[in-house]
């Protein structure tokens, strides 16, 4: 999955794919906010989400190589391809088919994903992922 926090990508992973085997940083948080008995806001901390992409790719590399599972779907921004790239190559190899779906989003539309994201993303970050964002 690709696209701009609050564009509708877990929502249409769960209504298209709900038997998927999901990988998503976000889990990571919504992991450690169970642990603690928590909410993801307060687990949320900018400076771990590079842990969280790790753990992100460790379920995936899990899920492809040690449970051969069927249906695998990574949830993340993916917002330039270097970031799901890794992603692909391994799900090749393995002999998965793969797809990269794109959820569209309107660019001068920051406002209403900020409003309707579920993490709290700043909405300058959002901006600047809509700037960012390879085609």
């Amino acid at each position: 999955m690709r696209g701009i926090p609050g564009s509708g990508k877990t929502t249409y992973v769960n209504k298209h794919y709900p038997e998927a085997y999901v990988c998503s940083a976000d889990n990571y948080f919504e992991e450690v906010a169970e642990l603690n008995d928590t909410s993801y806001a307060e687990e949320f901390q900018p400076w771990l989400v590079g842990k969280a992409h790790q753990h992100c790719w460790g379920s995936f590399i899990h899920a492809v190589v040690v449970m051969d599972e069927p249906l695998v779907v990574v949830d993340n921004t993916n917002i330039t391809k270097w970031e799901y790239e890794n992603y692909v190559l391994l799900a090749e190899q393995m002999g998965y088919e793969v797809q990269v779906i794109a959820i569209a989003f309107k660019a001068n539309k920051a406002e209403v994903y900020h409003e309707r994201n579920t993490h709290g993303v700043p909405l300058e970050v959002i901006q600047r992922m809509i700037e960012h964002y390879e085609l």
